[in-house]
């Protein structure tokens, strides 16, 4: 039987990645989700714009997220108007936004009770 060491390095060296599993590498965490959306709705916007639109992030966490965005090409930054705008491999995601939306407001009246327990 293998460990559970042995069986990441193996599932690790897959040579056919999950896409679900990529996907969530790229727009996981607590912000890029967030960020993605905040430009979707309100278009291109500056550093500062998207520090107050996204309640709760500090500066560097900003900095980090928008440079992690930017090098998975789903966001870019122009460097004349200093405002950073999703890229159509970014505006790809409104599909994926609206299932989220359709989805989440199923949950907004209270907390998920129903939830079967396997």
């Amino acid at each position: 039987m293998m460990s559970y060491d042995q069986s990441m390095r193996a599932k690790s060296q897959n040579p056919t990645p999950c896409p679900v599993e990529r996907a969530i590498q790229i727009i996981g965490g607590k912000w890029k989700l967030l960020l993605l959306r905040s430009l979707l709705l309100d278009g291109p916007q500056r550093y500062n714009e998207l520090l107050r639109a996204i309640g709760g992030i500090s500066p560097k966490e900003l900095t980090r997220n928008l440079r992690e965005l930017s090098f998975s090409a789903l966001i870019t930054r122009n460097p004349t108007t200093q405002q950073y705008a999703l890229t159509d491999l970014g505006h790809g995601l409104m599909p994926t936004f609206k299932s989220l939306l359709t989805w989440g407001q199923k949950l907004l009246p209270g907390p998920v009770t129903n939830i079967p327990v396997r």
